[in-house]
């Protein structure tokens, strides 16, 4: 196994494909287990999952504290890996403690079963692993080795799902095939960073604590973007939580998962290079940065158009197939969000080029701006007109994104190159 993590006979080209590999797990994670779960359990069942699993990617952006592409872009290494790896036990103990205020707070608000309470506590500590791998991953990505961070999360994703549809098969319970899969892909992950770790050269000292505070500030924006992005994004989700019922979750689960498709494309084309981007905007090679920045817009376009006429031609059957559930109705409502999805890659990347260029503080105003929105208008959109109403908000939230990060990004790259 290390032999294979470790060894590449072209890093570049082993690099885009195991990002791939291990993006596309990544993000179809949720689908699998989820297709898993409608044959095996109910729809009730793949209702808690769908909003366990939100809950705990949203809690999850507090652990990640945003400092990946931050870590990865510090190519003058002004912060020592330790005070990363601090940064981030920091931030993951405080996604715990905010995890567990959450759901004793949703439970008596919301009504939940002791069951789906406990579904979703185990899921925020599910993804805690996420968290704590990410810096290690980060690092290898910073020393031009992303290769063996991609093979690492590729391997781990993978075993992962196999344990959590196998459990699900044996035990036909939901919180005792989660826990299973928990403790599993800890150890998983514990061993893979272990075997792989040693083939770096990482300096010893001591933990710096005026390095965290600085990294710990200057991400805090970052940090708020994800996770107010995060909650903007899934504001329907949390809509129809209040205001429907589990099983309009799952579907409304089902039809939004191809939403992620045009980020996870674009963020496995876009990823390889934010490192050399970053080079060009410290060296001022401003035209190669924007010829890449604009290349990527491109994709963003390209790739939006061919999955709305992919799902507009057997986007329904195929997912209905996938979920063991009727999904007709809904062929607008897909659509409608695959458009939101489009959105959502671009102001990804937006955000992205903005922290290259160390403006993401003003990144913050953005967010704050349409997730007040989001709090106000998303149940109103729900109550009245359900699903569309869901899918119809989600895609708005998305454009008035896009529209504030690209008046921010064009301003304040006109101010840097100054």
């Amino acid at each position: 196994m290390r032999s294979f993590l470790l060894n590449s006979k072209d890093i570049k080209k082993d690099s885009f494909i195991w990002n791939m590999i291990g993006s596309m797990l990544t993000a179809f994670q949720s689908v699998i287990m989820l297709a898993i779960l409608t044959r095996v359990l109910s729809l009730y069942d793949a209702g808690v999952f769908t909003i366990a699993y939100a809950s705990a990617n949203l809690f999850l952006n507090i652990g990640k504290y945003g400092m990946r592409n931050y870590q990865v872009s510090d190519v003058k290494k002004q912060a020592t890996f330790q005070d990363y790896l601090i940064s981030r036990i920091l931030t993951t103990f405080l996604m715990i403690l905010v995890s567990v205020v959450y759901v004793v707070y949703a439970s008596a608000s919301n009504d939940y079963s002791f069951t789906k309470s406990l579904t979703i506590i185990w899921m925020c500590i599910f993804k805690v692993v996420d968290s704590i791998e990410d810096v290690f991953l980060g690092m290898y990505q910073q020393e031009n080795r992303l290769d063996i961070g991609s093979k690492v999360l590729t391997v781990r994703m993978f075993l992962t799902i196999l344990v959590f549809g196998s459990g699900l098969f044996i035990t036909k319970d939901l919180l005792l095939s989660l826990i299973i899969t928990t403790v599993f892909t800890i150890l998983c992950c514990i061993y893979l960073i272990a075997i792989t770790i040693g083939h770096f050269d990482i300096p010893k000292s001591k933990i710096n604590k005026k390095n965290i505070e600085i990294l710990l500030s200057k991400c805090f924006p970052l940090f708020l973007g994800a996770f107010l992005a995060f909650y903007i994004g899934n504001a329907p989700k949390y809509a129809i939580d209040s205001q429907l019922n589990d099983n309009l979750q799952a579907c409304y689960g089902f039809i939004a998962m191809p939403v992620f498709v045009i980020g996870l494309l674009n963020n496995f084309i876009f990823n390889p290079i934010i490192v050399k981007m970053s080079r060009q905007w410290n060296e001022k090679d401003f035209n190669g940065f924007f010829k890449n920045f604009k290349r990527q817009l491109l994709i963003v376009l390209g790739i939006t158009i061919i999955c709305e006429a992919g799902a507009f031609v057997c986007g329904i059957p195929i997912l209905s197939i996938l979920y063991n559930t009727d999904l007709s109705a809904y062929k607008n409502e897909l659509l409608l969000l695959l458009l939101g999805g489009g959105f959502l890659a671009l102001s990804g990347l937006l955000v992205t080029v903005t922290t290259i260029i160390r403006c993401q503080k003003h990144l913050a105003y953005g967010y704050i701006i349409v997730s007040v929105l989001a709090f106000f208008t998303s149940p109103i959109a729900v109550k009245h007109y359900e699903i569309m109403g869901a899918a119809l908000i989600y895609t708005v939230l998305m454009l008035l994104l896009c529209i504030i990060f690209a008046g921010i990004f064009r301003v304040a790259s006109k101010k840097r190159m100054l």
